[in-house]
């Protein structure tokens, strides 16, 4: 892409800055590896730099031996020594380099002015985008671009390298000591006794998937935990890709009220009179309730994995978030060739956002038609990607039986199934399927009597 020029200072600065970094690996090819954590070939502004850069890349990680003579020979296997400048070029750049003592020095100056080149190219391109044909949603535009900056920024922060455990071991020692000393440090969990200590609290960082055949109840587990947290002034933040937000709201009346909601509207006359007159109460203090709720709600539609990214990274730096949930994965749009690919790029950016934001992420999950036919469910069976399986840090599979036994013993049984669980044992805990609700409650073992089926069928999501 096309870039605004260095002024001649500023180039005459970047071209030394190069040549010493290309002659100081000439000089001491071992130091490489701390210039490589810093600059790559393609971070180089002369061609003929970034084409002895690839040549050097490739000799030392095949272990050849690298000198002047030696380089030579390889780029002029490659067909690209003249093109390089020649032997009189990588002569030039040993004599002008005084040692290769600096060299780090001067290949984050390289770095720096790439990086720079980057972030010009990103806006030029944003600045193209707004009136080129066909003419594309701003906030799109918007996002793209920030997802590009973003990219550059990871860039230039990264580079790190191997650390002590000194550091983290720190950190951990003192979390133990707030603990012992009795402060609760912030965790985020579901409001279900037996789901939490399986859980055992989320970590910010963490990506958690939930999956389950339609009609399981993957959309009120997720909304109820949000709830629980919002209601908590643990700021909730809800991406609801499917249903609108005034479903989410009535479905969040009937849970906090514990009422059929579903009635509230009901074509029947009767049905929505006895409603009323037998719920208003509950039906107040629900609302009531509600007002007070922590919690955002974006319900468009199509979202690319960049619009979710940076409306997340907005809404946090504005007043930090304790949890997002996706509803549901496969409707987010990716990027790649392939569906598989779309959905890697969908999985590989929540759990990055997680990871960004300090945040846990809780994904809702489709599974493939296998799963359809019947029995417990595998993480084999979560639909388009085994990256979904690899990105995430939690793997969770509802199951109901009398979803298709209608003589279920256990009717309204939801079996929570922790099929993966980077922190813990996987394992198995039951709730009770309230769908009428629009909730889940622990299972007790009390005789339990079933909702009628066309309520099931009805609310079921």
């Amino acid at each position: 892409m096309k870039t605004k020029p260095l002024n001649s200072d500023n180039q005459s600065t970047l071209i030394a800055a190069e040549q010493m970094v290309l002659g100081g690996l000439l000089i001491n090819p071992s130091a490489i590896d701390d210039v490589l954590e810093i600059v790559g070939p393609a971070d180089f502004l002369k061609a003929a730099h970034r084409i002895i850069a690839t040549a050097l890349e490739a000799m030392i990680a095949s272990a050849q031996p690298v000198d002047i003579v030696t380089v030579a020979e390889e780029l002029e296997r490659t067909e690209v020594l003249k093109s390089a400048g020649g032997p009189a070029y990588l002569a030039c750049l040993v004599e002008n380099t005084p040692g290769a003592s600096n060299v780090r020095s001067y290949a984050r100056i390289v770095a720096d002015h790439s990086h720079r080149r980057k972030t010009l190219a990103a806006l030029d391109e944003a600045g193209k985008a707004v009136y080129s044909a066909p003419l594309r949603p701003v906030t799109e535009i918007i996002s793209e671009c920030q997802s590009s900056l973003s990219e550059i920024e990871c860039a230039r922060d990264s580079g790190t390298g191997p650390q002590e455990l000194d550091g983290a071991a720190k950190e951990v020692l003192q979390d133990w000591h707030r603990l012992d000393a009795g402060e609760v440090i912030k965790r985020v969990h579901t409001g279900w006794d037996c789901v939490d200590r399986r859980w055992k609290g989320l970590r910010g960082g963490e990506l958690v998937i939930l999956a389950g055949t339609t009609g399981t109840g993957k959309s009120v587990f997720a909304m109820q935990m949000a709830a629980h947290n919002a209601f908590a002034d643990h700021r909730a933040l809800f991406f609801s890709l499917e249903m609108s937000r005034r479903e989410l709201y009535c479905r969040l009346v009937g849970m906090e009220g514990r009422i059929p909601i579903g009635l509230a509207d009901s074509d029947n006359a009767d049905e929505r009179k006895g409603f009323y007159a037998q719920h208003s109460q509950s039906l107040s203090y629900a609302v009531k309730k509600l007002k007070d709720i922590n919690m955002l709600v974006d319900d468009q539609g199509a979202l690319h994995i960049n619009q979710i990214v940076s409306r997340a990274r907005r809404e946090h730096r504005t007043n930090p978030l304790s949890l997002i949930v996706v509803d549901y994965l496969q409707l987010v749009r990716g990027d790649g060739q392939s569906r598989e690919r779309e959905v890697a790029s969908v999985s590989a950016g929540l759990k990055a956002l997680a990871k960004e934001l300090d945040v846990p992420v809780l994904a809702l999950c489709q599974f493939n038609r296998e799963a359809t036919k019947g029995g417990r469910p595998n993480m084999s069976q979560l639909r388009d990607s085994g990256a979904i399986e690899q990105d995430a840090d939690i793997v969770t599979l509802l199951y109901r039986e009398d979803k298709d036994n209608f003589d279920s013993p256990n009717p309204g049984l939801v079996e929570v199934i922790t099929a993966k669980h980077r922190r813990g044992e996987p394992g198995i805990e039951n709730l009770k399927a309230k769908l009428s609700q629009f909730r889940m409650d622990v299972w007790t073992a009390e005789v339990h009597q079933a909702e009628p089926r066309s309520k099931f069928r009805q609310f079921a999501s």
